[in-house]
């Protein structure tokens, strides 16, 4: 009996803290959570106790367990911020169910995924994913790193949106990672059984991508074969079109089309197929700039857009900059078999005044980079891409025409030089600390010092 509630609970969640079954009388007959020291999930002891003793935060109208026993309805995604006995304060992501024996409700079962505990946010960093593991090649929610609270929240909204097939419009800027939300969109959805079909339009000529979309029949032109176009593929499936905003637009009226009809008509053919697919589209550009700029049907825009994901950029995105950063190079410790430990401090301050243009995609490239050219076990200023030492403002102050015309690019450096070494001394306590962060000779860094006359 209890399967078929773990069977809805693994299509919610990519994984459970905790799970809690509770009789009628609100008594608890099974209790395993995540520990806080051990960081595995344990009976904690619970079992046999009140649930309201349990927590006592809580009262029978607050409660989602009793909630759930008097209306019969399950409650799907709840956000809960509950102290226990302990005096641990969790806040959890809750989906309650009803047990039933012949239409009759005689308990409740909970999961729970843990966001934070006693205010410290769980951040859930894996090596490889299990679901990879598992036979499975596509991304799901745990791929997704993130501290910041504007991506939690983008995190909980794929869980509400992923079971539904409503179509689902991403807006981001380059390298943020649009085909791995669609990815986790198709891996938490009822659809996550059927194929997942990905294509940029802005990869194939205008020409051949209605052939790719819908397919063809031989004999339809010239060298054409009886073959499945895109749609078919992705059916009881999802269908993701990557830069959907590069698109023709006579393409796009075809694609409304079969999105509202639910039918495609192979080129060349006299039938029409009926299709069960879910579209999942991408833009990288504002869709509403985009609608002025007639590069996207309004009517085609607002059909994709039924739910809308918005990506934010990772320069607003400051404390995953530091996270990113270490699951790269524990990625790339793995690939290249090396032992790099982190990246220096003024490393670390680099990479967040910089505007990264290209994203989670470029830190990416930039942290390969580092690694391959590395021979410390930190990751120091000299081993990163030059182009990441000057934000966008420092360029413009350098090649400023009216100010440095004459300079040589001697000079300029060693205007860069002196700036970095200011930032050092101003960050340390003394000389020898300051060599420390920059990773040189405390004799280097005072010969550097006497020489540019900075004290």
């Amino acid at each position: 009996m209890i399967t078929k509630y773990l069977e809805q609970f693994s299509k919610l969640y990519e994984q459970l803290d905790g799970l809690i079954i509770v009789n009628r009388d609100g008594i608890i007959e099974f209790s395993a959570m995540f520990n806080i020291e051990t960081k595995y999930i344990e009976n904690e002891g619970f079992t046999g106790k009140y649930i309201l003793d349990v927590f006592p935060t809580l009262n029978e109208k607050t409660s989602s367990h009793f909630r759930v026993m008097n209306s019969g309805n399950p409650i799907i995604n709840e956000r809960q911020l509950l102290t226990d006995i302990t005096g641990d304060t969790f806040e959890f992501l809750n989906s309650t169910f009803p047990i039933e024996i012949q239409n009759e409700i005689i308990g409740t079962i909970e999961g729970s995924v843990i966001l934070s505990i006693n205010g410290e946010p769980i951040v859930r960093v894996q090596k490889e994913s299990t679901h990879k593991q598992s036979g499975s090649n596509f991304y799901h929610l745990d791929d997704i790193v993130t501290a910041d609270p504007a991506m939690m929240e983008m995190k909980e909204k794929i869980r509400k949106i992923a079971v539904e097939n409503s179509p689902v419009l991403i807006y981001g800027e380059t390298g943020t990672g649009k085909e791995l939300v669609a990815q986790a969109v198709h891996s938490h959805s009822l659809r996550s059984a059927g194929p997942f079909i990905s294509q940029n339009c802005s990869a194939i000529p205008n020409a051949l991508l209605e052939s790719t979309l819908f397919g063809t029949v031989k004999g339809s032109f010239t060298g054409a074969e009886n073959r499945k176009g895109l749609f078919e593929l992705a059916d009881k499936g999802t269908l993701f079109l990557d830069e959907i905003n590069s698109m023709d637009i006579s393409i796009q009226a075809k694609i409304l089309k079969a999105i509202e009809e639910k039918k495609i008509r192979r080129i060349g053919d006299e039938k029409e197929k009926e299709i069960d697919v879910r579209i999942v589209s991408a833009m990288n550009e504002n869709p509403n700039k985009a609608m002025e700029e007639g590069a996207i049907r309004k009517d085609l825009y607002y059909r994709l857009g039924v739910i809308q994901i918005n990506l934010p950029p990772l320069r607003e995105r400051h404390e995953d900059i530091v996270l990113l950063t270490n699951q790269f190079i524990q990625k790339y410790n793995q690939k290249m078999g090396k032992r790099i430990e982190g990246v220096s401090e003024i490393v670390k301050n680099t990479f967040n005044n910089y505007a990264w243009p290209g994203n989670v995609r470029e830190l990416k490239n930039a942290l390969e980079h580092a690694m391959i050219v590395a021979t410390g076990n930190t990751i120091a200023l000299h081993d990163i891409p030059e182009h990441v030492l000057y934000t966008n403002k420092e360029k413009q102050k350098y090649f400023t025409k009216d100010t440095h015309e004459n300079q040589s690019l001697t000079q300029k450096v060693e205007e860069y030089e002196k700036e970095i070494i200011l930032e050092a001394l101003a960050a340390s306590k003394n000389i020898t600390e300051a060599a420390n962060m920059l990773q040189i000779t405390r004799q280097s860094l005072q010969y550097k010092i006497d020489k540019y006359r900075l004290k």
